[in-house]
């Protein structure tokens, strides 16, 4: 699995279950403790979703204790402490073989740690896609490295067969790197896209992107970001444009507290519905075409992907039923822009 280019998205359009983009699945790790009671009907889940849809890769976030990041909204639940992400891949590699992507809190660890854990994570647990996440306060003097260190880390050194911060020699990896991508940033003085020009510079392959639930800011981004790569060398990353089925009022709560922009527009008309799940999946639907206009009409488009995020198990048929429209808009989408489909 090539993570960078236009090819990799092109080649799963024609081999992977027709799909005209790739699919990633969001899985949260079980809490530790309750791995295999946990796991099972997680693995009913992806079972279910490879038979009838198919999808190219697992996606396993790092659970981390974290602070409120929006104005509004609230925690489901307590923090519990989970089983990390490279202990979860061993266990579902055992059922299911795809392609595994692991989150890593980069910065929390010294330099030497975390050039060992990644070592350890490739050669030692087979996993050769990582997302390096930042720290929860940006001011933090944190004890590890940023996130474009992480980068340079593995594309400069540990893919070249040499250490960063401890052996001048190591085993080669075959690394490909994400980092995480926040739309709503674009806004700010030191705005999204030029956050993310300087992880591509640092060798960011592909980002995935927190859970989004309007346009205009991913739009805006993408925008800004195209014009930021026609100035440069770099290949466009892939973007993995995170989607989550919203079907209550607890869940806009949660995606508030964890920082995510639900316009008021989009909450009212679906606590109005008689059906909230159908009615926010059909603004879902929109959102995800606007998205693709705007790409399409770039300059500079990106290869982009599907990122399918469940807030727990409940939410599963709901995920099914999203990722089925959000594939007939795309099919639709790319049957009527053959030039862009092909290129």
């Amino acid at each position: 699995m090539e993570l960078g280019n236009s090819k990799w998205l092109k080649g799963f359009r024609l081999i992977k279950h027709g799909r005209p983009v790739p699919l990633l699945i969001e899985i949260v790790p079980p809490e530790l403790g309750q791995e295999r009671e946990r796991m099972l009907p997680q693995l009913e889940y992806l079972n279910r979703l490879e038979q009838r849809i198919g999808f190219d890769g697992i996606n396993i976030p790092e659970i981390q204790n974290e602070e409120k990041k929006g104005d509004k909204g609230e925690r489901i639940s307590e923090f519990k402490e989970r089983i990390a992400p490279r202990e979860y891949v061993r266990l579902l590699s055992e059922q299911i073989k795809t392609t595994y992507i692991i989150n890593r809190v980069i910065v929390k660890e010294t330099p030497e740690k975390q050039e060992k854990w990644v070592l350890e994570t490739t050669h030692d647990y087979g996993i050769k896609h990582m997302v390096f996440v930042g720290g929860e306060f940006p001011d933090y003097p944190y004890e590890g490295p940023s996130v474009t260190e992480g980068n340079e880390m593995v594309k400069k050194y540990l893919n070249q067969g040499k250490g960063r911060y401890s052996a001048s020699s190591v085993k080669t990896t075959q690394l490909s790197v994400g980092n995480i991508s926040i739309p709503d940033r674009c806004e700010e003085a030191f705005d999204e896209s030029r956050r993310m020009m300087l992880k591509i510079e640092s060798g960011a392959d592909f980002f995935t992107t927190q859970i989004i639930a309007e346009a205009q800011k991913p739009v805006r981004l993408l925008k800004d970001l195209s014009r930021h790569m026609l100035d440069s060398d770099f290949k466009p990353p892939v973007i993995f444009w995170s989607f989550s089925p919203i079907i209550s009022k607890k869940d806009i709560n949660f995606l508030r507290w964890l920082g995510v922009r639900i316009p008021a527009e989009f909450e009212e008309a679906m606590l109005k519905s008689d059906d909230p799940a159908a009615a926010s999946m059909k603004m879902l639907e929109q959102v995800w075409a606007e998205i693709l206009e705007c790409n399409v009409a770039l300059p500079q488009p990106f290869p982009m992907g599907i990122n399918l995020a469940a807030m727990g198990k409940r939410h599963y048929g709901h995920c099914m039923e999203l990722v089925k429209r959000l594939d007939d808009i795309t099919s639709e989408y790319f049957t009527q822009h053959v030039d862009f489909e092909t290129q």
